[in-house]
């Protein structure tokens, strides 16, 4: 997996306005390609270099993942990934999103991202 073009990719997915339905789509697909094509890196990625905003704004493509890669062991890492993040180590005035900084409080970060894992486990019986 190419972490500099997964970078780069989220953050053109973060400057394309919420309306923008074409733009966000695309920029989906391609988080979801990238994210797929190498699922141990990926997990490697998540497990270990992944920031907790980079994993916030991600987390939208969990399931698309899953379902192309069905990998059990994608959803069990998001799972490990998301229990790193404690209150205790939360710190909203570290993203760079404004979003985030302003309205992603911890505990709609962990509802947010575990919903998106949840949906993510749902794919992995889907053919």
């Amino acid at each position: 997996m190419n972490i500099t073009e997964l970078r780069n990719e989220l953050s053109h997915r973060l400057s394309l306005h919420i309306n923008d339905e074409e733009g966000l789509t695309e920029s989906w697909n391609k988080l979801t390609s990238i994210l797929s094509e190498n699922i141990s890196e990926t997990i490697t990625f998540f497990l270990s270099q992944c920031t907790d905003e980079e994993f916030f704004w991600l987390s939208e493509v969990f399931s698309d993942v899953s379902a192309r890669t069905q990998s059990k062991e994608f959803v069990h890492a998001l799972r490990i990934r998301l229990s790193k993040v404690t209150r205790d180590t939360y710190n909203q005035n570290n993203f760079t999103d404004y979003h985030m900084k302003e309205w992603v409080d911890y505990d709609e970060y962990i509802r947010s991202v575990n919903l998106e894992i949840e949906y993510a486990e749902g794919e992995l019986s889907k053919e």
